[in-house]
């Protein structure tokens, strides 16, 4: 279990004793969650740094017809749940959500405070972690902000080549019904989606991997070619 602490983004550069040792001076939990349990309920308050040791959860809201949106989405090991603890309205915005079999340990804010004043190490680390996450929400509000269904299956599939630069094709990496929760659409509208990107032969779809074939065309769909034009000829 120390190992799997260690490795959070909290205890990162502290040793397995110094890791005990500071957890022998708290109160903390271990708890285990199935896939879909609900971990943390929205408009619940927040008294808790929660720190995933094994598997996946899902941040996620539902918007006024009812269907959910993924927000986010945390791998271990990692943090969660850390930019609501300190805040004056310290009540979840959304509901926290196991994907996979989960473990976390569970740090009370109070002792948190301890830990923060007592190790420096410790409150760099968080300091780290919130500005972090802070970050990762201006490209998710980016990302949102964009209207149309082949934008934003542009935007994916571009940082996805990206991720995998080093590779000739990739995988989609999330399931339609996964992606349709992402983008806040339905599961029928991001399969046609995809579908006419082959069609345009934009993309090609072979035993699940992609290779993208115009990444022009998917640059259009986010008029970042346009723009590019638009500076080249202002220049001449």
């Amino acid at each position: 279990m120390f190992d799997n602490i260690s490795k959070t983004p909290v205890f990162k550069g502290l040793k397995t004793s110094e890791i005990m040792q500071v957890l022998n001076e708290i109160h903390y939990q271990i708890r285990s969650y199935k896939p879909e349990d609900i971990i943390a309920f929205s408009g619940v308050e927040c008294d808790n740094l929660f720190l995933l040791l094994e598997g996946s959860i899902r941040g996620e809201l539902f918007n006024y017809n009812g269907r959910n949106i993924v927000v986010s989405e945390i791998d271990a090991p990692d943090t969660f749940a850390e930019a609501f603890l300190f805040a004056d309205k310290n009540t979840l915005r959304i509901n926290i959500v196991a994907k996979t079999d989960a473990k976390l340990l569970i740090i009370y804010k109070n002792d948190l405070l301890k830990l923060l004043n007592k190790n420096k190490r410790i409150l760099d680390n968080y300091l780290n972690i919130t500005s972090n996450r802070f970050v990762v929400l201006v490209e998710k509000i980016k990302f949102l902000m964009i209207k149309s269904v082949k934008a934003k299956l542009a935007s994916y599939l571009l940082d996805l080549e990206k991720k995998n630069e080093d590779k000739a094709s990739f995988s989609l990496g999330r399931t339609h019904k996964e992606l349709s929760a992402l983008f806040g659409i339905t599961r029928p509208v991001i399969t046609r989606n995809i579908l006419e990107l082959k069609k345009d032969c934009i993309i090609e779809i072979k035993n699940k991997q992609i290779k993208i074939i115009d990444r022009e065309k998917l640059l259009l769909y986010l008029d970042l070619v346009e723009t590019n034009k638009q500076k080249i000829c202002k220049k001449e």
